[in-house]
């Protein structure tokens, strides 16, 4: 179960960091790579809270 977490953290972080480095070649170089790595970091933010939401159970 840490291990569980572990990896939707981990993905929902290095998500939001190609985000910004997706942001940042946008502004600076106009690029449509921006817009990709944008896209993927969109998508792994996706599949960590997917993880995080449907594969771990509450304790109770």
């Amino acid at each position: 179960m840490k291990h569980g977490k572990l990896l939707a953290v981990t993905l929902e972080l290095f998500g939001i960091a190609v985000i910004g480095a997706g942001v940042g070649i946008e502004l600076v170089l106009h690029a449509h790579y921006g817009f990709f790595a944008i896209s993927v970091g969109s998508c792994l933010v996706a599949i960590g809270g997917i993880i995080w939401g449907k594969f771990m159970r509450k304790h109770r």
